[in-house]
């Protein structure tokens, strides 16, 4: 009997119209599909997703707790294995949406150690958020030989300064409740200058600003900031 296959798919960063036409021809083939919910919320990759899904599509959903508890998150992890399991042992293909693309950030890098040595495991990349911010803003992420870093905003401060000195262009992730540690870090490591806040790519409430414009205390979680040196913009 044929074993179904696991497809990790990125989903892109909010736009329907951004999956790529290997991912819609999944979606529209997919006997069943699984995703991750945070508790008390719908999951954007599903709603991401919703354009391409027959109304037969079996849906499998790991609900993660708001907590930082490993135990917790690795018992939604195990059940959405389960559920994962059984649809493939029936020989069923399964595609689990991620937002942007699954191997950067995304969950998918969890089920691969649990699942990538018994069965067939595919992945279909998608457009990011950096990317798609980087379109937004119209700003290049690199020039030339220019190094670039991609830095979550969650790294310690001292992490964070070393890293802003060794390269000359960076996008940082998870920006959220960091912002004024951030703009400090960026103003530290002479970077301010040009650099800019991008909320909600490619999604309706899309917003570009110039970093120096923003003086709320919190932004969105999943707003990143695109910055470099005045020298290698020259």
């Amino acid at each position: 009997m044929r074993r179904g296959r696991l497809i990790g798919l990125g989903v892109g960063p909010g736009d329907p119209e951004l999956i790529t036409v290997k991912g819609v021809k999944a979606l529209e083939s997919a006997h069943a599909i699984a995703f991750i919910a945070a508790a008390g919320r719908a999951s954007r990759s599903r709603e991401i997703a919703a354009p391409y899904l027959r109304s037969a599509t079996r849906e499998l959903i790991a609900v993660m707790p708001m907590t930082q508890d490993q135990e917790a998150t690795g018992r939604a992890y195990s059940q959405l294995v389960t559920g994962i399991v059984s649809e493939l042992g029936q020989g069923h293909d399964v595609v689990f949406l991620c937002e942007g693309d699954p191997l950067l950030y995304g969950s998918f890098a969890h089920l691969l150690p649990r699942l990538g040595n018994l069965f067939e495991c595919v992945v279909i990349p998608g457009v990011t958020s950096i990317t798609a911010a980087a379109a937004a803003a119209q700003i290049p992420l690199g020039l030339q030989d220019e190094p670039i870093a991609l830095i979550p905003a969650t790294v310690g401060p001292k992490r964070l300064a070393a890293l802003l000195q060794q390269s000359d262009r960076v996008v940082v992730m998870k920006v959220g409740r960091h912002i004024e540690r951030v703009k400090e870090a960026l103003a530290a490591a002479r970077m301010s200058e040009g650099a800019v806040l991008v909320e909600n790519a490619t999604l309706q409430g899309q917003r570009v600003r110039p970093l120096s414009m923003v003086t709320e205390p919190q932004v969105p979680y999943f707003a990143l900031i695109l910055a470099g040196r005045a020298r290698a913009r020259e």
